[in-house]
């Protein structure tokens, strides 16, 4: 056999190989190893407002989403719901928002899983929507913008955390969170 014919045997010896490896990938679990699994970025946790946050970027099916987690400190207070009006209600209360900028857009309006009750602070008359006790976890849908060298985007929350006995805690607007995204 020549040194033509050698080539050409061995040629398509890899690429019957690389075929097979293709078909195995999916059943292996290995066909998204292109992407890389975990959070695309993680912010430092932090506390403002009587509430404890983090904000983490992590992939899905169709891109990202910013997962904000907020846990008041303490017992017996809860985080505004997404559902408040932007002037609260007569005035009392910050309607919870996210946004993200730099690296990152929106791609859709911003949701949570949390149960959303009612809050009837003492001595103000008036009906708040709230979460339950616990942590709350925002995500917002958001798509890499594709800029060379933007690998940091921006989020910013606003938040604050009311108790039926204890009043209402210093609201927080607009906090920036920095997120250094890996590399696309």
């Amino acid at each position: 056999m020549g040194m033509t014919a050698r080539l050409r045997a061995g040629a398509a010896n890899t690429a019957a190989v690389l075929a097979l490896v293709a078909l195995a990938l999916p059943l292996t679990g290995c066909a998204g190893a292109a992407r890389e699994s975990g959070p695309a970025a993680v912010a430092a946790p932090f506390s403002a407002g009587g509430v404890a946050v983090s904000v983490r970027v992590e992939p899905r099916d169709d891109g990202l989403r910013v997962l904000a987690e907020l846990r008041p400190e303490r017992a017996g207070f809860h985080v505004y719901s997404l559902a408040l009006p932007d002037g609260g209600v007569d005035g009392i209360g910050i309607p919870t928002r996210i946004r993200a900028e730099g690296a990152l857009r929106p791609t859709g309006p911003a949701t949570t899983d949390a149960q959303q009750r009612v809050l009837r602070p003492e001595g103000l008359g008036v009906r708040l929507p709230v979460y339950e006790d616990g942590r709350v976890t925002l995500e917002l849908p958001v798509r890499r913008v594709e800029e060379t060298g933007r690998d940091r985007a921006r989020v910013f929350l606003t938040y604050g955390a009311c108790s039926e006995r204890e009043g209402c805690l210093l609201p927080v607007r607009d906090r920036a969170v920095t997120l250094e995204l890996r590399p696309a």
